[in-house]
């Protein structure tokens, strides 16, 4: 009985493609149609280079992620035990989580925003981009408090689907390109690639998800990194492709919505549509990513005690009080206006979360005598760290803020720490009844 009883939790939990599958719904979203169009501005047509840096510099860290994640976990529920373990102080494993909850909340807003650009622009032709994404945000946030029968199947259907329109788009760039469209390559000077790499470091921080949801993955020691791995280089290969169909698409003006105006320009009408349903498809399916793991987060920090158990109050299968604040929070940020001012503060909250894991891989390759592959997260952590210098000072001190803010939370989590709750809570979560393996049975 117990041995059936296990074999079906097994087969309840996320394979290999569906784990790719949210990590590229995470990182292909607002980045591939807004920020594609955003470098070419900044760059020209070097972005190729920016996007090119900006990938390897994640993959460093990326390859960091799939060490811990190969780590056995000790009797923990968050996806960043060993970070806490290695460390000797479940601090950190805090500030790791606490960090990406932020990253991915903070993402939502972005990729929320890039939604309502692409409806304005393309669908309703007003300048309404806040109020829709709102209005796409709170519903998303509904979403993430009700029954969640067939999320984990339809998220891997979009991403299919926004990856086919942009294989499309891809294909009559290459077709349409010539050499000659990367004079002047460098119009800006050789800083602003680097500037630009900076800016582009959200584009790939997606990735993190597959650790958000680690126990919910079958065989997560050899799943995790080869789902991290694959997942950023399948990234990085879009990106360019977008860039070079971008370039062949002779655009004057570089924008948020770039990538739809280039599908018009190669394919025609049906192009257009295409790439504009991918867009609304995409950013909506990679602001669901985001909120869903980021909830996951927290409540992997409630089973761990670091956060007030109250924060991971069950609601429907959903952390009531987490998507709450997670929906506020970005309604709040989207309404600033501020898209770059909110990429920053992603990037900010994401590369802190980044340099704590790589320090946490640099010692776990030196304990296991692997000194050669200990410079990668050397190389990660210093490669996040210079990210700081190309960011605006007060994006930096606000994103370091709202992260230290996180310590008051940690602080004072015993004196409102709720034994029943706790032990629901571990019972849910026994019963393998988080929102992504519940949405991957059938009811």
């Amino acid at each position: 009985m117990a041995l059936n009883q296990s074999k079906n939790i097994q087969n309840k939990k996320i394979g290999l493609i569906t784990s790719i599958s949210f990590a590229v719904g995470a990182m292909i979203g607002g980045g591939v149609f807004v920020l594609s169009g955003l470098a070419l501005k900044q760059t020209g047509a070097s972005a190729i280079v920016s996007f090119i840096i900006a990938g390897i510099m994640v993959l460093f860290s990326a390859i960091s992620f799939a060490k811990i994640s190969s780590q056995k976990n000790k009797g923990n529920y968050s996806g960043y035990a060993i970070v806490g373990q290695v460390l000797k102080s479940h601090i950190w494993t805090f500030l790791v989580s606490w960090s990406f909850y932020l990253a991915g909340i903070i993402g939502a807003a972005f990729v929320l925003n890039a939604f309502g650009i692409y409806l304005t622009s393309f669908v309703l032709h007003n300048n309404q981009i806040v109020l829709w994404a709102i209005i796409f945000g709170i519903l998303l946030t509904l979403i993430n408090l009700g029954p969640a029968s067939e999320i984990g199947r339809i998220e891997t259907l979009l991403v299919g689907l926004k990856i086919i329109a942009l294989v499309i788009l891809i294909g009559f760039g290459i077709a349409n390109f010539h050499l000659s469209y990367l004079h002047p390559f460098m119009p800006h000077g050789q800083s602003q690639i680097l500037v630009s790499s900076a800016f582009l470091f959200i584009a790939f921080l997606g990735f993190n998800v597959i650790t958000n949801i680690a126990s919910e993955i079958k065989k997560p020691t050899k799943t995790i990194p080869l789902a991290i791995i694959l997942s950023m280089l399948i990234v990085m290969v879009i990106y360019v492709g977008i860039i070079i169909a971008l370039i062949s698409a002779h655009i004057h003006n570089y924008d948020e919505a770039s990538v739809g105006v280039a599908a018009k320009n190669l394919i025609g009408p049906i192009g257009e549509f295409l790439i504009v349903l991918g867009a609304l498809v995409s950013t909506l399916s990679s602001a669901n990513a985001n909120i869903l793991g980021s909830s996951e987060i927290m409540v992997r920090m409630a089973l761990d005690k670091q956060v007030p158990t109250s924060l991971a109050k069950q609601y429907k299968g959903h952390p009531l009080y987490s998507v709450l604040f997670g929906g506020l929070l970005y309604i709040i940020l989207i309404l600033t206006r501020k898209t770059d001012a909110v990429i920053g503060l992603a990037n900010i909250t994401a590369i802190f979360g980044l340099i704590i894991v790589n320090i946490t891989a640099f010692k776990l390759y030196l304990s296991s005598n692997q000194k050669l592959m200990a410079s990668i997260p050397i190389i990660g952590s210093v490669f996040g760290a210079i990210q700081f210098l190309f960011m605006p000072f007060l994006n930096v001190m606000i994103g370091f803020s709202i992260i230290l803010l996180g310590l008051l939370i940690y602080r004072f989590r015993n004196r409102l720490h709720s034994q029943v709750l706790h032990q629901e809570l571990i019972k849910i979560f026994n019963q393998v009844s988080g929102p992504l393996t519940r949405s991957l049975r059938k009811n």
